[in-house]
């Protein structure tokens, strides 16, 4: 039998790259050479013109060397090279730039490059003022999209000028600035961009999305397990930059988790409140329709409280039967309760039940529930076709009637 022979399949390579902005330092005879090294790592200090021949030396084994540039700045520094014993030949056109003050032009080149590859160092050092400022931000913008390619970006920190510089990486503060902008838009939407990823936030991230996931699905039970979560991981940020926001964003969260001293109906209430004004409608609705069914229990409670206690333990407190039963006194008589009944969910003596109706009845907001539910069934349906801004003040005005007629009343 004949040998067969496999192919391997080979994993392609990521293509790296060190990007870095050329400048005009070093170019003149009389330019003496400074000393730079690591951070951290000074021992193996090295001297040099500027920080192209050091990158040239220590990283183009390994990566593609691709020098943004304008005609002056590559003069400059193929002169530096030459002068460093150097050898790079490889300017880039595509990397050139002919107008260093068309800021469209140069974001254009700046996105290029930093598409092109896989994984990226990039170097701020030199390069006209503004030009490292127009690189910054852009990897802000970019890290939003894509975290993980960008290894380092390297700053030569004057130590003594001329003399002396230290290589330092701001990639944390790159990090940094993301994770601001993931607190300051979750302190707005309570969501978190999918594709944001920091591997020391992890932890956080995942908070935030766990408490996000149960706001948004209404899991209210569990919510307050992954609200006690999320303010311990926002108390772990010591940052001094991220720190006010983290601590304002703790406030928040124990606002909208902190209700063991509040009546069910108030805590769907200003829940309701809170993401009605993050314009999460439906959301909204569904809570505003959960608070009125839990205000009528509570208001016919105050009136009847032995009775009402009776009926809660007879569900096993089950919010959802409970809420059902007294939002049905307003058109279920005695005899459709009875007939409803058969199962022997509850027992209660028809005078009781009459009671009950009564108490419901002066409580005077049949219209204002039907006027909730209707709202809350045809969103939830589908079925609306009216402008949002109409939505809107349609639910602005529930909220409003159930603040005047309802819980004023009862607060």
């Amino acid at each position: 039998m004949p040998l067969k022979i496999v192919a391997k399949t080979s994993i392609p390579k990521k293509s790296k790259a060190v990007i870095t902005i050329l400048g005009l330092i070093g170019g003149n005879d009389n330019h003496q050479k400074a000393q730079y090294y690591f951070e951290e790592n000074k021992a193996d200090a090295k001297e040099y013109f500027n920080t192209f021949p050091l990158l040239c030396e220590k990283y183009s084994k390994d990566y593609t060397i691709v020098p943004l540039h304008t005609k002056e700045a590559k003069a400059v520094n193929e002169k530096v090279l030459v002068k460093s014993g150097s050898e790079f030949t490889h300017f880039d056109e595509k990397y050139f730039i002919e107008d260093d003050k068309d800021f469209t032009k140069l974001f254009n080149i700046i996105n290029n490059a930093v598409d092109e590859f896989d994984e990226l160092i990039i170097d701020v050092s030199h390069g006209f003022r503004h030009l490292p400022i127009l690189m910054i931000v852009d990897l802000i913008i970019q890290n939003f999209k894509d975290t993980s390619k960008i290894k380092k970006i390297l700053f030569a920190k004057e130590i003594v000028q001329f003399k002396e510089y230290e290589i330092i990486d701001l990639k944390e503060y790159l990090d940094l600035a993301n994770i601001a902008f993931v607190l300051s838009t979750f302190e707005r939407n309570y969501t978190v961009a999918s594709h944001i990823n920091s591997q020391k936030y992890k932890k956080l991230l995942q908070e935030l999305n766990d408490f996000s996931n149960d706001l948004m699905a209404l899991n209210l039970g569990n919510l307050f397990i992954t609200a006690k979560n999320l303010i311990t991981e926002l108390d772990n940020v010591h940052e001094v930059s991220i720190k006010n926001q983290a601590q304002s964003l703790k406030k928040v969260i124990e606002e909208l988790s902190d209700f063991s001293s509040k009546k069910r109906y108030l805590t769907y209430y200003e829940l309701s409140k809170n993401l009605f004004e993050k314009r999460y409608m439906l959301l909204s609705l569904a809570l505003l329709y959960e608070s009125i069914r839990m205000y009528i229990k509570s208001a016919i409670k105050k009136e009847h409280p032995n009775l009402v206690e009776n009926i809660e333990k007879q569900f096993k407190n089950d919010l959802y039967k409970i809420g059902d039963f007294f939002k049905n006194l307003s058109w279920k008589d005695y005899e459709k309760f009875t007939k409803d009944n058969k199962n022997k969910a509850i027992t209660l003596l028809e005078s009781d039940y009459q009671k009950l109706q009564n108490s419901y009845r002066k409580l005077n907001i049949e219209v204002l529930y039907k006027n909730i539910d209707n709202k809350r069934n045809n969103l939830a349906h589908a079925n609306s076709s009216t402008p949002f801004a109409d939505i809107k003040k349609d639910i602005a005005s529930l909220i409003f009637q159930y603040e005047s007629l309802a819980l004023k009343k009862l607060i």
